[in-house]
Order: C-alpha cells, then sequence, then structure tokens
C-alpha cells in the first residue's frame, strides 16, 4: 500500500525537477547548480514532513489470547476491532486503550484489576495496530473516530447502561481524551478515566520528533505549523484541525467524569511533559482529578504492576466505582 505521506516529497521533487529543465532549456544549467542549496534545504524539509506522520510498525495477525474473541465493525469502510469476553448484563464496562506500536492483547494485564473489581473488560485496538489492517495514512483523530463510533455501538446494545470507565495508556491515553470530552454524548455515561503516562500534546510529539531528526529548535514551530497545513490537504475534512492549540489538553478533550493519572516517575518515552501539562491544566479548573507520580513504574512494558494496580483500585473505591 502506498504511503499518502510522502506525497509532500514527490510534489516538492518533481517541482524541482520541472525548474532544472527549463532553467537549463531557457538559461544555462549552471543556473540551476546555483538554486542546488535551496532544492536540498527544501527537499530536506519536505523529508522531515513526511517522516513526522509515521505509519505503525507491521506486525502478525495473532490468534485471540484464550478466553478473549475478536470483534469487529466498519466505520467508514475501515474494520475497527476489539478484544473481548462474555459480556454480563448488570455490570458497568471497562474500555482498555493500548500505546503507539502495541496491540490490544497487551492490555490484558491491565484488565484483570477491572475485572476483579466487578466490569465487563473490552480491549480495544487502534486502526494499523497488532494484526490490523494496513492504511495509506495514519492519525490520532481517524482513532478518536473510530472509538466515538464503537463507542456508539456500544450503547446501542445497552452495554454502557451501567456507565464505563476508560484506561487509556500512552497515546491511548491522548485518545481517551478526545473521546471523554463534552460534546460526545456518549461521554455523559462515563463514570471515570484512568491516563497511565498519557500523551497530552501532540506539540511535545512534534517537538521530540524534531529532536531526533536533528531539526533545530528555533524551527520546531514552522515545522508543526507546516505538517498541520500538510496534514489538512491530505485528509478528509472531518478530521480537519483549524488550530495547533486544538491539539493539546484542555481544548483536545476535557473531562468530566473524575480522572486520575498514574506517570511513571522516568519515563524514558515521553518524559514529565505531557503529564505536568495535565496537572497544570487541571490545577487551573474545577474538575475531579487526582494523580500519583509512580517510581516503581515504567511506560513500556508494564503489563502487571501492582503499584499502579493499587493506585487504580483505591481511587474508584474512593470514586465508589466498585461493582465486585
Amino acid at each position: 500500500m502506498l504511503s499518502h505521506r510522502f506525497t509532500a516529497l514527490y510534489a516538492h521533487a518533481l517541482v524541482w525537477i520541472v525548474v532544472g529543465f527549463l532553467l537549463t532549456y531557457l538559461f544555462e544549467w549552471i543556473w540551476f547548480v546555483y538554486l542546488l542549496p535551496i532544492v536540498a534545504i527544501d527537499l530536506w524539509f519536505a523529508v522531515c514532513l513526511c517522516l513526522m506522520l509515521r505509519l505503525p510498525t507491521r506486525r502478525v495477525n495473532d490468534d485471540p489470547p484464550k478466553q478473549w474473541t475478536w470483534e469487529e465493525h466498519l466505520v467508514a469502510g475501515y474494520p475497527v476491532r476489539w478484544l473481548s469476553k462474555s459480556f454480563t448484563e448488570g455490570k458497568p464496562l471497562a474500555l482498555l486503550i493500548h500505546g503507539w506500536n502495541s496491540r490490544a492483547s497487551n492490555m490484558i494485564g491491565r484488565s484483570k484489576v477491572y475485572e476483579k473489581l466487578g466490569y465487563n473488560c473490552i480491549l480495544f485496538e487502534m486502526r494499523a495496530h497488532g494484526g490490523n489492517k494496513r492504511v495509506s495514512n495514519w492519525a490520532a483523530l481517524h482513532v478518536c473516530y473510530d472509538l466515538e463510533q464503537v463507542l456508539r455501538i456500544f450503547d446501542s446494545r445497552g452495554m454502557l447502561d451501567n456507565g464505563f470507565v476508560i484506561h487509556g495508556h500512552s497515546l491511548g491515553g491522548f485518545v481517551a481524551q478526545r473521546a471523554m470530552r463534552d460534546e460526545i454524548e456518549t461521554s455523559k455515561k462515563a463514570l471515570g478515566m484512568i491516563l497511565e503516562s498519557p500523551v497530552t500534546s501532540y506539540v511535545y510529539i512534534n517537538n521530540q520528533t524534531c529532536e531526533y531528526l536533528k531539526i533545530p529548535t528555533s524551527l520546531h514551530g514552522f515545522m508543526m505549523n507546516r505538517l498541520l497545513k500538510y496534514y489538512n490537504r491530505i485528509n478528509d475534512k472531518i478530521f480537519t484541525v483549524d488550530s495547533i492549540d486544538k491539539l493539546s489538553t484542555p481544548k483536545w478533550g476535557f473531562p468530566s467524569c473524575p480522572t486520575l493519572l498514574v506517570q511513571a516517575k522516568h519515563d524514558l518515552t515521553l518524559g514529565r511533559i505531557h503529564a505536568d501539562l495535565l496537572i497544570d491544566v487541571h490545577s487551573t479548573r474545577t474538575s475531579n482529578f487526582s494523580y500519583h507520580i509512580v517510581e516503581e513504574l515504567k511506560h513500556s512494558y508494564e503489563a502487571s504492576n501492582k503499584k499502579r494496580d493499587e493506585l487504580i483500585e483505591n481511587w474508584m473505591e474512593k470514586n465508589s466505582l466498585l461493582f465486585a
């Protein structure tokens, strides 16, 4: 599948080829040689722009783990899927969302605490992750849209009648915040949101990517503006973002339900900047928000973590969210 993310590079390269031929035909070829430094800089920025719109790593589609089954629903032609167990009526729902380049089954360890506390559990898998169908263009807003549509399906089936909690890890936390904003009807049935070392700003992700690409700090803002314009050109209007500040909390999404942040103290993937933003935003607004910076927690490979589970259980008890 040809990736749309490289259309900027193809377009810029084509323009410079045409310019080169015109200069060579109408004038002397040496004029184009004088332009080569400008050409190189422009193409380098085009390459960087394309690399910022990454695609998830391709993975094998494994069979569902024992006791779990795949369910699937078409959203705008894409087969969105999730792992589920048998559903018990009368219980609330716990919806768990994995992070970047992970998969739904990696959230099974985290789901055990919710099962213990009396919840039905569903593990949502982001598009193009795990063994999901590949895509030519990927964005967090695509996943948010998928999740919002799936929540509507769950609601129509009565699966949200007893309320639900949502647990988002890393990028899954970014998706969860978006799905919990007040404009979404199903968010009114949310009992709580648990964010584990979450992404809270795409601007921070952009800056981190710029650092990897050795782009000077002074140009990070320029690249973010250029990236947003490029993103809006290659995506459907439904996914348009009209301003950069809408890519960060609180404008990205701010929940009305109780929210718990469980942040790895030594987060080697995201650092503390995302958590600090979330804490700062909640400190200036009226909300039911608690947070813990956990020494014993890492960002990744934490399918099981006793301290994290204890914090979640205590918080849920405090907010009357135990149903076992």
